[in-house]
């Protein structure tokens, strides 16, 4: 690898994870496996004290009647990485609360 002088441009010129994933898989098998531990270890941790921030942040004693189901429903969605679909769910919203005004002798 200190012999290929693209690689080692590689190496200066972007970031890391390119570099690794730009590392052909057949030459440096060993490399790569080690170098996907390493970014999985960070990843993982990241989460997690967002998780444990967000826990803090939500349950204090100005809110100490969270139950723990609220706390993981809160979490979960903390910990997410999908975002909501918000005109969708306003736009059921509005559907619901017109047919609850609705009077049941029109058969709607």
């Amino acid at each position: 690898m200190q012999c290929s002088t693209h690689l080692k441009q590689l190496f200066l010129n972007s970031t890391k994870l390119d570099f690794y994933r730009a590392l052909p898989k057949a030459e440096f098998p060993k490399i790569i496996a080690h170098a996907q531990k390493i970014m999985a270890m960070f990843a993982s941790s990241y989460v997690c004290k967002q998780t444990f921030l967000t826990m803090k942040l939500r349950k204090n004693s100005i809110r100490n009647r969270l139950t723990d189901e609220h706390l993981f429903a809160l979490l979960k969605v903390a910990s997410s990485w999908m975002e909501p679909a918000f005109e969708n769910i306003m736009e059921d919203q509005k559907q619901f609360h017109n047919m609850s005004h609705t009077p049941p002798w029109l058969g709607l």
